[in-house]
Order: C-alpha cells, then sequence, then structure tokens
C-alpha cells in the first residue's frame, strides 16, 4: 500500500551554541536550502512545509520551494519547545488534505537526508508499521560510561566498568534526521518507539547532527568526501 505524505522542516531562528545554524551558509547555500532540495528531488511529497518563528526563514524556504503558512508562535520556538508540538500545532492550524496519511518530519539541518534515504524511510511504512526513524550506535558500549568529579573518573556502573567491551550488546540512540509517521497514531499520542516501529540504521558516514562548531565542521568535510548534492 503506498501511502501519501507531506513533508514537515521545523526550523527556529534562535541557536545558542552555533547562531543562526538552520540558515549558515553551507557550499554557497543555506543549510535548509539544501533539506528542501532534497526532500523536492525525492518526489515523495504532496507539499514540503516549514514551521519557522522567523521572517527571514521563511523568505528563504520559499525561495528553495517550500510553504512556509504561518509564523510559529514564541512559545513554540524556545529551547524547551518540543517537536512533537510544533507538529501538533501544525495539524491545526494547515488544513490537509484528508487523503494524506503520512507526515515526514525532516530537521533542517539533516542535510545528508538525501532522496534515496526518503524514499526508503517513507516506504517502510505499511499496515503493521506505523513509525520510521534512523538510529545510530554507540560506537563505545554506553555501560561503560564514566563521569569526571574533581578530575578523576567516576563510573556509572562499577560492575560494568570492570567488564570487556565485547560482553555488552550494542546500543542506538535516535541519529535525529527524518522520521515518517502515520497521521492517526500520532495524533492518537501513540509511543513513536514501540513494536510497530521500523528503525533504520546509519552507519557513522550517514548523517552528522549538528549541534556545535565542531560537528558543523565535521559536516563540511563529510559532505566534500561524499559529494553530496
Amino acid at each position: 500500500m503506498k501511502y501519501k505524505s507531506i513533508c514537515i522542516i521545523p526550523a527556529r531562528y534562535g541557536s545558542k551554541r552555533v547562531p543562526r545554524k538552520n540558515i549558515i551558509n553551507f557550499f554557497g547555500k543555506p543549510l535548509i536550502g539544501h533539506v528542501i532540495q532534497n526532500a523536492i528531488k525525492s518526489n515523495c511529497f504532496q507539499k514540503i512545509y516549514v514551521s519557522t518563528d522567523s521572517i527571514k526563514i521563511k523568505k528563504i524556504s520559499e525561495k528553495f520551494g517550500a510553504v512556509v503558512p504561518y509564523i510559529r508562535s514564541k512559545k513554540l520556538s524556545n529551547d524547551k519547545a518540543v517537536v512533537n508540538d510544533v507538529i501538533r500545532d501544525f495539524l491545526k492550524k494547515v488544513n490537509i488534505n484528508k487523503n494524506i496519511k503520512l507526515i515526514t518530519v525532516i530537521y533542517p539541518t539533516a542535510i545528508f537526508v538525501n532522496k534515496k534515504l526518503i524514499s526508503k524511510s517513507i516506504s517502510k511504512i505499511s499496515k503493521n508499521v506505523n513509525f520510521v526513524s534512523t538510529v545510530k550506535k554507540f560506537p563505545h558500549p554506553i555501560q561503560r560510561a564514566f563521569v569526571l568529579k574533581n578530575k578523576k573518573i567516576r563510573p556509572i556502573s562499577k560492575t560494568n566498568f570492570k567488564k570487556r567491551t565485547q560482553d555488552f550488546k550494542d546500543t542506538f540512540f535516535d541519529a535525529g534526521q527524518i522520521y515518517v509517521f502515520k497521521i492517526k497514531n500520532f495524533l492518537n499520542n501513540e509511543n513513536s518507539f514501540n513494536s510497530n516501529t521500523v528503525l533504520i540504521e546509519l552507519n557513522a558516514l550517514e548523517s552528522v547532527d549538528i549541534d556545535n562548531f565542531s560537528d558543523f565542521k565535521n559536516a563540511k568535510k563529510l559532505f566534500k568526501l561524499n559529494k553530496f548534492s
């Protein structure tokens, strides 16, 4: 069964660690410009929307082909704003065609989410699959993590700290790149990480979560290496 989807890119203006990171120049285009163009190239969406609190981001997004139906409230644009609340706000304010059954959320800095990954993610939705998300594997067992207190090592678990790395199962984390879900299940507050979820594992070269300037530099190196466009 093929489901129709819209794309929503949540892009607020404020960012403390990398100021205005959603529109920072990246190989001649703002980051969000790359993301919008990748979404268009996928041919998977009836419409590509951007939810933002910024007139500047609105103009840039529209220039690259996205639709910005309204300016998001300040309440939903601060550091504590939750993406799920942003999506719910969007669904309340924008009249979505009833034939649209899916929402695909792509973050405005997810420049490595290309048309192939978009198509693959949407194709995983089925009668028995309500959510799709991307994950990455922790490079080292999280069970052996430790904190530094007064420059001294304090293991999270003294027992695990003594075990061999090969004795632990692989652990994963949310890659923060792309999410696909059925609108009905989302509105019913169903847990996206449950038995009806498919997880797509990305390797170390397939994504960078741009959270600081170090991440930004790594993204530039990786982008150039892989010749993404």
